[in-house]
């Protein structure tokens, strides 16, 4: 037999990604989610020297120990938009601004 039917139960994670969606907050969350996984997505060592501080519009605003850091994290700023897309499951962010 087939039970299938219209009101087939869902995950709750869908369900609930369905109502941050209706409630145009997901990408709040997926912001804040950003900031609070930093140290995870760029590691120790990156981690120690910056603090991710802010999303706008799609930029993450980071905040650097050093302008050598900023230097350097200029140059890797494709690769670090890379990690949030692939660990996060989004797009949202397009550019960083390393201040």
């Amino acid at each position: 037999m087939n039970y299938t039917t219209k009101n087939e139960p869902k995950p709750l994670s869908k369900s609930l990604s369905i109502l941050l969606k209706s409630l145009g907050i997901e990408n709040k969350i997926k912001q804040n989610e950003i900031i609070v996984r930093w140290p995870e997505i760029v590691g120790e060592k990156l981690s120690k020297v910056t603090t991710a501080d802010k999303v706008e519009k799609g930029i993450l605003f980071v905040r650097v120990t050093n302008s050598v850091w900023r230097n350097e994290l200029i140059y890797m700023k494709t690769e670090i938009i890379n990690r949030i897309s692939s660990r996060l499951n989004t797009d949202i962010i397009n550019d960083i601004r390393f201040t």
